[in-house]
């Protein structure tokens, strides 16, 4: 095999691990309904998948582990603290509306019931440009335990 032989391989050998690569880093199609969405948002949340959560959570522009508008050490914090405020034993979907500032999206009232405690949480999602879709707002403030003062 001659060198320009042996370079034109080991170019193709490159390309075809590169392309293989980009494969690797591709993400699951968002569900087609929103309630799914929620579904495996709340799911991978309660599992502590951090990557399927991340490829659940978005907007218009694709999920964040596509689009990569946040530095991957900030997306890695709030997909933490995601995780820890919506675990839950039990979940059910109270209702939904358009949102009223955002066209396209609809807001989804979410009970998330654990040990005891209940709280109503308001998940606002996009329709991804690449079909399907997406948590782009989860009403955090409200997941969060509120102590109540010990009885005398």
């Amino acid at each position: 095999m001659t060198s320009s032989s042996r370079y034109l391989v080991i170019l193709m050998l490159g390309a075809a691990a590169a392309c293989g690569g980009a494969a690797a880093g591709r993400v699951a199609p968002a569900p087609a309904e929103p309630e799914a969405s929620i579904a495996g948002f709340l799911a991978a949340a309660k599992a502590g998948d951090l990557g399927r959560l991340g490829e659940l959570w978005g907007d218009e522009r694709g999920s964040s582990s596509a689009t990569r508008h946040i530095p991957a050490e900030e997306r890695q914090q709030r997909l933490t603290i995601i995780a820890r405020l919506l675990g839950h034993d039990e979940y059910r979907i109270t209702g939904w509306q358009p949102s009223p500032t955002r066209r396209g999206r609809l807001v989804y009232q979410v009970e998330l019931s654990r040990a005891g405690w209940r709280a109503v949480v308001p998940f606002t999602l996009a329709p991804s440009r690449a079909g399907g879709w997406l948590v782009a707002e989860v009403g955090l403030d409200a997941a969060v335990p509120v102590s109540r003062p010990s009885q005398p």
